[in-house]
């Protein structure tokens, strides 16, 4: 091996030395800026769920002072007389209108049970019409058949 190429290989050795050394400080520098932004991330994931637990203690404390164990609502103390009034008064409404609706069904039904015969009415007076005139055109008919009876026979009278 001459000087030159042994001068060469160090200059080649002292290059990967130096990436190599490179690369470790830029590693390096890489943990040292993620380390604290991993804390502040752990840190702030940790408060978040401690603020979202204590929510949650809240909104379970509120719920278990509006509902009871069945989920139906846990009426207000001193209300209870008051909606057991107001039920009262709803239930008398609600009979009322009832009553009303079924005194209106009963009208309608009458008014169509009127009308209906009002019609019948009309139609057995009109048929009753109808037989009288029939009967008073046959007895016409029968009068001027016994008319021409008469004459049939005057005629056949004379003829003889």
């Amino acid at each position: 091996m001459t000087m030159n190429e042994a001068e060469a290989a160090q200059v080649k050795m002292q290059e990967i030395l130096a990436a190599s050394a490179s690369k470790g400080a830029l590693i390096e520098k890489i943990v040292f800026a993620g380390i604290p932004i991993l804390f502040s991330c752990v840190v702030y994931l940790m408060t978040a769920l401690s603020t979202a637990n204590n929510e949650i203690i809240q909104l379970k404390s509120r719920i278990a002072i509006v509902v009871n164990s069945e989920n139906k609502a846990i009426p207000p103390q001193g209300t209870t007389i008051d909606m057991a009034q107001i039920r009262e008064q709803l239930n008398d409404k609600i009979d009322k209108v009832e009553r009303d609706a079924a005194l209106a069904r009963a009208a309608m039904t009458l008014d169509r049970e009127r009308s209906m015969a009002a019609i019948d009415r009309q139609r057995l007076e009109m048929n009753a019409d109808a037989s009288i005139a029939r009967a008073a055109i046959r007895a016409e008919a029968a009068v001027a058949r016994a008319e021409l009876d008469k004459r049939i026979s005057l005629i056949e009278a004379r003829i003889k």
